[in-house]
């Protein structure tokens, strides 16, 4: 009787994946809010422990030239669809899998 099933390459692969993308968002967020705080007046500044939404905006609006909130968003959709992956043959199985 078995009683686990091994997970196959690709689920693990695309779970790394996922999670490499994760690490690389907050850290681009990081050098974002470290940006916008050597730019902005001390009482403005933003935290690095509770942030929202507005580090991507006030980003932009301080540097509309950069390109780390292009990176942010495409590691953001990876990362997503890294998810998907993962879901879509850890979950449901592969269309294999009954043959």
């Amino acid at each position: 009787m078995q009683l686990m099933t091994l997970v196959p390459l690709h689920i693990i692969i695309a779970g790394c994946l996922m999670g490499s993308f994760a690490v690389l968002c907050n850290m681009l967020s990081f050098m974002m809010i470290g940006k916008i705080n050597a730019r902005v007046p001390e009482n403005e500044r933003v935290s690095y422990f509770w942030w929202g939404t507005e580090v991507r905006k006030r980003y932009k609006k301080l540097y509309p030239q950069s390109r780390l909130v292009f990176l942010l968003d495409l590691s953001l959709i990876f990362m997503v669809l890294c998810f998907l992956f993962l879901i879509r043959f850890w979950v449901f199985g592969s269309s294999s899998a009954g043959k």
